[in-house]
């Protein structure tokens, strides 16, 4: 039974206080020794009442302590759980006589899970209660099992290598371990599609597997593992990176013929009826028309209208299921079909089979080219006389505000002075008087155009 400490809890304790009072020591006490014993004596009395009541109430059971599963490897997780019917606010988890947990919840919970540590877990016993129940039987935590890896995955591989075959051929594989290791078996699974489950397709002792002959159902993705016999039991490897086999069929080229009043019909292998057939022309990865073949035929006419009025080569291609998947054929020889008269881009045949001659000319062309280049040289030639024309005005223009500014200049000048030239004469006149000297005003420096008025 778990019993821890007494002092990593509160306990109620009862005691009783017994005061013996003789009445001739009663008589010789003072007053204020009277009231105090008095005092002590209830409250005695009222305190084994109080712990009384509290210890006559039933305890709640024990609980129990289990460990439980935490999902991670660092650490253990130990449960608290009350009885059925029972459950507490306060769960107390103790390592021996130590309190090493508690949880309080706002509400009654029936448990409590406690996260410890792995160190702690190896050599430590533990116990624990809720509210005020009684104690939980110690329990031996067991340390979490440590995870363990996988040996090493194989490497598997094919023969072919690309892993295409056809339908009656055999594959091999090979699902190599590493050196170091001596597998007791190996084991070769296949996953059809993604959405379906894996099977096993061989076990033996042996690396390698033979599968075949194959047909269209043995596709898809192979794998590989190994196992190992160890002291504690068998030991299975990783698997292997997948493999992708294809088992494809190769259909045969179907023939496409010319057939009544213009149609062409398209013929596929007998083996596969009720075939979809597709028409194509040349050079073109779109089918013009797809139709599906009866049941029991292997042909299919397509009419000579719409697409291939306008001729050219055509090809067909013809399409079968198997199992999931869909085989298609190569498609056929092309056929060439002549252009339907009357078409838009029909263009009438050529009269001759030799090619244009090259030293031939072409009159509407050199005529509209010289006509072009006498049209631009004619506006190069209006374009320089305008140019001229402009020049000349613009230097005639120059010349006359240059004039203008000259004899501005030289009327405004402030500086030129009248000089007068007088004539001196000498001699006498004709008739006896003496000559006076007269003013000379022809000076071709003066710009006066009469004398002076003096």
């Amino acid at each position: 039974m778990c019993v821890p400490s007494p002092y990593t809890h509160t306990h109620i304790h009862t005691f009783q206080i017994t005061v013996a009072v003789s009445p001739v020591q009663s008589l010789r006490m003072p007053l204020c020794g009277f009231f105090f014993t008095s005092l002590l004596i209830f409250s005695a009395h009222f305190l084994q009442t109080c712990a009384g009541g509290a210890l006559g109430q039933e305890t709640p059971p024990s609980p129990e302590l289990v460990q439980v599963s935490s999902g991670v490897s660092s650490g253990v997780v130990l449960r608290c759980r009350a009885p059925p019917g029972h459950g507490g606010r306060v769960f107390q988890l103790y390592r021996l006589r130590t309190l090493t947990g508690s949880q309080q919840f706002d509400t009654e919970r029936s448990h409590a899970d406690f996260q410890l540590s792995t160190s702690a877990a190896d050599t430590e016993i533990y116990c624990c209660r809720y509210d005020h129940s009684m104690y939980s039987p110690y329990t031996h935590v067991q340390p979490p099992p440590r995870p363990t890896t996988p040996p090493a995955p194989p490497q598997l591989s094919v023969t072919p290598p690309d892993g295409r075959v056809r339908p009656g051929q055999v594959l091999e594989f090979h699902c190599q371990a590493p050196p170091t290791l001596a597998p007791v078996k190996f084991v070769l699974q296949k996953q059809r599609w993604e959405t379906e489950d894996v099977e096993v397709v061989s076990q033996s002792a042996n690396p390698r597997f033979r599968v075949g002959p194959v047909n269209v159902a043995d596709g898809g993705r192979y794998t590989c593992f190994y196992t190992l016999h160890l002291s504690e039991g068998d030991k299975n490897s990783a698997p292997s990176a997948p493999v992708s086999v294809h088992v494809g069929v190769e259909l045969p080229a179907p023939r496409l013929s010319h057939g009544k009043e213009g149609a062409l019909v398209c013929t596929g292998s007998p083996s596969y009826p009720g075939a979809y057939f597709s028409l194509f022309q040349q050079g073109s990865s779109s089918p013009l028309a797809t139709r599906p073949a009866q049941m029991i035929q292997h042909s299919v006419q397509f009419a000579a209208s719409g697409q291939h009025g306008e001729g050219g080569g055509y090809q067909c291609q013809y399409s079968v299921q198997l199992g999931k998947t869909w085989a298609h054929s190569e498609l056929s020889t092309p056929i060439i079909l002549p252009c339907v008269t009357g078409s838009p881009s029909c263009s009438p045949p050529s009269t001759d089979n030799y090619p244009p001659r090259t030293g031939s000319m072409d009159l509407p062309l050199v005529c509209g080219s010289v006509s072009a280049a006498l049209l631009f040289l004619m506006v190069l030639i209006f374009l320089a006389f305008g140019i001229r024309k402009y020049a000349e005005r613009a230097a005639k223009n120059r010349r006359q505000r240059e004039q203008e500014q000259f004899w501005q200049q030289v009327h405004c000048r402030d500086h030129i002075v009248d000089l007068t030239l007088q004539r001196v004469s000498t001699g006498y006149k004709e008739d006896g008087e003496a000559s006076v000297s007269e003013p000379i005003y022809d000076c071709p420096l003066s710009t006066f155009t009469r004398p002076p008025d003096y």
